[in-house]
């Protein structure tokens, strides 16, 4: 499996890189085949607009990759779920980076990154403690929080399983809200890299071909 894993990612990152030689080869820059976004803070609604409009624009004018450069503590659920689904449907490769040094993608944040074709994390940054909770930051008791946190754990482990990462790790992020350095998370199969700079990622991708 991890060996599967390997070939499929390296043949993503062949596909990107081909893509942005080509846009290369016009009158476009590199950069000029790259959008960026950004989600710094909490994730809600207007987050969610925000990424929807910024990938359909991506798609709309024939970008070759998205990169959303992500620091968050988590957010809704709602707004989490309808942002991964929107990813999964991009047209346009999506990288997601945990940014800048210092970062975090937890809580709803775990399920934006993991959802990405790529994902990326900056040195000195951390991933996961994906527990659902109250919009006070309360645990959700009983019966009710048992099947938020269920819900919730088969969301993520379909999100790693479509990504071919580590869906024990994703589904441990939930229940147990464990996280991980960003080293820590490339040894773990959560993320695929890290890297220091946008143009550090776009060498990383442009040197698998």
């Amino acid at each position: 499996m991890p060996r599967l894993r390997m070939v499929r990612r390296a043949f993503l990152l062949v596909l990107i890189a081909v893509g942005i030689g080509v846009a290369c080869g016009s009158d476009d820059t590199e950069r000029d085949a790259v959008h960026l976004l950004e989600i710094d803070g909490g994730i809600g609604p207007i987050t969610e607009r925000y990424i929807d409009r910024g990938i359909s624009k991506a798609e709309d004018e024939g970008a070759k990759l998205i990169v959303i450069e992500i620091d968050t503590p988590g957010g809704f659920s709602s707004s989490m779920r309808e942002i991964v689904q929107r990813i999964e449907a991009s047209n346009v490769p999506v990288v997601v980076y945990v940014s800048p040094y210092g970062a975090r993608a937890a809580s709803a944040g775990t399920f934006i990154t993991m959802a990405a074709h790529v994902a990326v994390m900056a040195p000195n940054t951390s991933i996961g403690a994906a527990s659902a909770v109250n919009a006070d930051g309360s645990d959700i008791e009983g019966k009710l929080g048992k099947k938020v946190e269920n819900d919730a754990v088969s969301f993520i482990r379909g999100i790693a399983e479509l990504r071919g990462r580590n869906a024990d790790w994703a589904e441990e992020a939930v229940r147990e809200a464990v996280s991980a350095t960003q080293t820590e998370a490339v040894e773990l199969n959560v993320v695929d890299f890290v890297a220091g700079s946008l143009d550090e990622i776009l060498h990383r991708i442009d040197g698998s071909t």
